[in-house]
């Protein structure tokens, strides 16, 4: 009985000093909770920052360090005028083939692109596809023409903006040899393109 009691007037003590310190703490509304200040039943308040890409002619800006080993370079410069890209209107190419890369500083496309790397197809007499074999690659060098998978740069290279981060990137590249240590600003892809691949059984 007398342990009973004990228990019963600890609970009630805990109860009261847990609603006592509830009573003392500022109520938080809502709109303060997760990033974007505002309420959570609608997207009507919901104003993004907005978007400021780097207008700096090409030529006129510094380049971005790649955030990892063979990452795709990002685009530094404006490029207002040079979308769409299509595969026969490719403004990037008067800049960025090898050839006049090095006068334009700009970044040379790199021979991954210039090689058509897809699994060996078969096609009929009439030139319909028929299948596709994963236990054959084509590495085919296409002699400093671009092949034309890779046409659309924007697919994986993109202009960058000027704004506020809601949540800070604090992503460090981590380069597992001396070689990419030292080539962290240039592709060496092709290199190493079948490093840790097994073409055949499962790639």
């Amino acid at each position: 009985m007398k342990a009973k009691i004990i228990m019963s007037s600890l609970m009630a003590a805990s109860l009261l000093i847990s609603g006592a310190y509830a009573a003392t703490q500022k109520q938080i509304d809502e709109k303060e909770l997760g990033m974007r200040s505002a309420d959570l039943y609608s997207e009507d308040t919901a104003t993004p920052d907005g978007t400021h890409y780097h207008m700096e002619a090409p030529g006129t800006s510094k380049k971005i360090e790649r955030a990892y080993v063979n990452a795709p370079p990002m685009i530094p410069h404006d490029v207002t005028d040079f979308l769409p890209i299509e595969k026969n209107n490719n403004a990037c190419l008067g800049c960025h083939m090898p050839d006049v890369a090095k006068d334009m500083g700009a970044t040379p496309i790199p021979l991954t692109h210039l090689t058509n790397l897809r699994p060996a197809v078969s096609c009929d007499d009439d030139d319909n596809f028929k299948s596709e074999s994963n236990d054959e690659i084509i590495k085919k060098d296409l002699h400093g023409q671009l092949w034309q998978g890779r046409y659309n740069c924007s697919q994986c290279h993109a202009p960058q903006t000027e704004g506020k981060l809601r949540v800070i990137n604090t992503f460090k590249p981590q380069y597992t040899d001396k070689k990419g240590q030292k080539h962290k600003n240039r592709s060496y892809l092709m290199d190493e393109i079948g490093i840790g691949c097994k073409v055949g059984n499962g790639l």
